[in-house]
């Protein structure tokens, strides 16, 4: 984590845009049932769907890399044939 000139941590833009993407679900998930006009309802419902993609692909690309780079090494004999000394990171 890196810090401002005065010590203090920065926050984590990551983090910002976790927080800023489950607000506007929130925020679609309570405008949506509200609407009766049909064109209206169905570019909310797109935004709402594309959002949602987007922070579950979001997802996706922190939990997967180790867990598929694992997976494809632990069939090669190389792989299993080196001894590092680092400690073991997730």
């Amino acid at each position: 984590m890196m810090n401002f000139r005065n010590g203090l941590p920065m926050a984590s833009i990551d983090g910002y845009l976790h927080i800023i993407g489950i607000e506007l679900l929130l925020i679609l998930a309570i405008v949506l049932p509200l609407i009766d006009r049909a064109p209206a309802k169905r570019v909310l419902s797109k935004l709402f769907l594309s959002v949602l993609g987007f922070m579950l692909t979001h997802f996706a690309t922190h939990a997967l890399p180790n867990k598929l780079a694992r997976f494809i090494y632990s069939s090669q004999h190389e792989y299993h044939s080196l001894k590092s000394k680092a400690p073991y990171r997730t």
